[in-house]
């Protein structure tokens, strides 16, 4: 969210995901009404969970890739003024067996403050980033397809009922499903045979309607894919997949001005979000941005204020930002 109203003189902070796919960058100083004013943002595609499913480990180019991505992202954010650099990693991170060296290297390196997060914990500030701007009336089921994972999240009423982070994704789906480019039919139905196989073995309430909300690029591309408006029908899916058969990767990233490795796991992605609404009987899926940083860097905020004494009544102006919801039922 971003307001014109900022607090003079307050902290500039750069706030970093490090996903399986890609590394995304928010540069942000508070707003006087508690949100994020953005000064910029960016994002590197640089696949670090590439082959993990084979080798349990992050690969060593993959590595140098991500360790020049995150020297880029902190010369971009202290030209922006950011005197703090924070970041969380997600499940490639957690699952190589080289997830804890990859991290000390980020520190040592690059000085970026980069922690690996739990499901529960990514699960928590997706939902509290979402809930931020979203409307979360009724019972919703918040989907972010990443690379080596899928975190899902049912709320009702703003609170959330479950959360679980599912070992399944489009980097993955792609380097054991995919071979060709552009995809064949048979290997997109694969990739949904299989990550259908995966969620259905998750206990996600569907006595009551509910509605798909899917956050983060996989879900930004599809609504470009299908026509460019914040929901998608059951036919838009079916176009997005059709373009994606027709086009091989170049192709496919010039089309939505993204980098070719980005686009190369799109496909896959989208195969995963066509499980989901087949699983939840949804004729629709709602997109919105991913809330992982906007939650990291009001949390950030927050403590900064704390450590400076900031009046109470500031403290809790950021704080209420982002909702927290109470976890019941997480796994």
């Amino acid at each position: 969210m971003k307001n014109k109203a900022v607090v003079p003189g307050g902290p500039v902070v750069g706030a970093v995901d490090v996903g399986s796919n890609s590394i995304k960058l928010t540069v942000a100083r508070p707003g006087l009404s508690g949100g994020i004013e953005e000064l910029a943002s960016a994002v590197a595609a640089v696949r670090l969970g590439a082959g993990l499913s084979t080798s349990g480990r992050l690969a060593d180019d993959r590595i140098e890739a991500a360790l020049g991505a995150l020297h880029n992202f902190a010369a971009l954010a202290r030209e922006h003024g950011a005197d703090r650099l924070v970041g969380v990693a997600t499940e490639a991170t957690r699952r190589a067996a080289n997830g804890a060296t990859f991290l000390e290297r980020v520190r040592a390196e690059t000085g970026w403050e980069v922690r690996a997060i739990t499901g529960d914990e990514e699960a928590d500030l997706t939902f509290r980033g979402v809930a931020l701007n979203g409307d979360m009336h009724g019972r919703v089921v918040i989907a972010d397809i990443g690379g080596a994972s899928t975190e899902l999240i049912v709320a009702e009423g703003g609170v959330v009922i479950m959360a679980q982070s599912v070992v399944v994704g489009s980097g993955t789906l792609t380097d054991t499903l995919v071979p060709s480019d552009p995809p064949t039919v048979a290997e997109l139905a694969a990739s949904a045979r299989a990550a259908a196989a995966r969620l259905d073995l998750i206990a996600v309430p569907t006595e009551a309607a509910v509605r798909l909300l899917c956050v983060g690029g996989t879900a930004e591309y599809l609504a470009r894919l299908a026509g460019g408006g914040p929901v998608v029908d059951r036919a838009g899916i079916a176009r997005a997949l059709d373009i994606c058969r027709a086009r091989a990767s170049m192709e496919l990233a010039l089309t939505l001005a993204i980098p070719q490795a980005r686009a190369r796991v799109l496909p896959a992605g989208i195969a995963v979000i066509r499980a989901l609404a087949d699983l939840l009987h949804c004729d629709q899926v709602e997109v919105a941005p991913s809330g992982i940083r906007t939650a990291l860097l009001l949390d950030t905020f927050a403590e900064i204020a704390a450590r400076n004494g900031a009046p109470a009544a500031a403290r809790a102006a950021v704080r209420s930002a982002t909702p927290s919801p109470r976890m019941e039922g997480m796994t």
